[in-house]
């Protein structure tokens, strides 16, 4: 829904006001929209590696599964959501494919909807499922820096 919101802005804006309402990001496209595929690869490579992470362990994807391991390693060792990380990149992403700033900006409700609304109940369970959580948290941003 954030990324139509976006991309919708963006092409209404382009539709109404010329290219300078689609909010470009760059008059030269091509470095912008590079950083965009580099951006969208390291996502969705983000996101498989994750998700071959809770394989290897045995534990499920799905949200109100129970969770059979605490997943610490690859990319969970540095940070503690990659794979909500490589959704949000991917986001991103599409903005700088589309070399606009409103594509980047629909990146920001689903990450902030994420922050605020999912990963505090994700991170409340996990605290109560496993002993080592804590430490876990002490030692692992939630998203990459913080």
């Amino acid at each position: 829904l954030c990324l139509v919101g976006g991309v919708g802005a963006c092409l209404f804006g382009r539709s109404q006001f010329g290219e300078a309402g689609g909010l470009p990001i760059a008059r030269r496209a091509l470095p912008v929209r590079l950083a965009g595929a580099a951006l969208l690869a390291a996502s969705v490579s983000l996101r498989t590696a994750s998700i071959e992470s809770f394989r290897q362990h045995g534990t499920p994807l799905a949200h109100r599964q129970e969770s059979r391991a605490m997943v610490t390693d690859g990319p969970f060792a540095w940070s503690r959501n990659p794979m909500y990380l490589g959704m949000v990149g991917a986001m991103g992403s599409i903005g700088l494919l589309m070399n606009s700033w409103w594509g980047i900006a629909a990146a920001i409700p689903f990450g902030t909807y994420l922050h605020l609304c999912i990963i505090p109940g994700e991170e409340a369970y996990l605290r109560a499922k496993f002993e080592g959580y804590s430490d876990y948290v002490q030692r692992t941003p939630r998203w990459l820096l913080i």
